[in-house]
């Protein structure tokens, strides 16, 4: 069975409907977010690279940042019974980050149904002049929100449209 998530009372809807009107970064591919970050040692691998599993790590900052644009937590969003999983994920590892590299998630988000939305990750080196233009590494993640019980919920309304 599938529920319907109503946001049409709560305090996050009244903010989210607010950001809206204000067209924030992160809502389209018109308006990318961007978060950058550095390598640390902890990022790398016995090369000096970093450990493939991390840009992972960095895609999900940038997810989280981008859910906080619309007024959300994914605290908030799980009390309320709302859970977001990424149930397809395609990667290219392009080049190599190294230690110190500074990089810039450069991310997209669109919504393609009811219950999924698909963000689109480009990680980017940094240099003097800004993010260089090939991307290091690539991935296209298809999030769905589900219930506790891993059921299909609609994402609420006017939510990544």
């Amino acid at each position: 069975m599938r529920g319907h998530m109503s946001t049409t009372s709560s305090p996050q809807a009244s903010a989210f409907r607010a950001q809206e009107a204000q067209g924030l970064p992160g809502s389209s591919v018109e308006h990318p977010h961007r978060l950058r970050t550095k390598v640390y040692l902890e990022d790398t691998d016995a090369q000096g690279i970093v450990y493939h599993a991390n840009y992972l790590k960095y895609c999900e900052r940038s997810r989280t940042e981008i859910l906080g644009q619309y007024g959300y937590t994914l605290g908030e969003m799980q009390a309320r019974g709302t859970l977001f999983v990424v149930f397809e994920m395609r990667l290219r590892f392009l080049k190599p980050a190294r230690l110190h590299d500074e990089l810039e998630v450069v991310t997209t988000c669109e919504r393609t149904s009811d219950y999924r939305v698909v963000f689109k990750h480009r990680v980017h080196k940094l240099d003097a002049t800004g993010p260089q233009s090939d991307p290091l590494f690539v991935a296209d993640a298809q999030v769905a929100a589900i219930d506790a019980a891993g059921e299909l919920l609609e994402l609420p309304e006017g939510f990544f449209a």
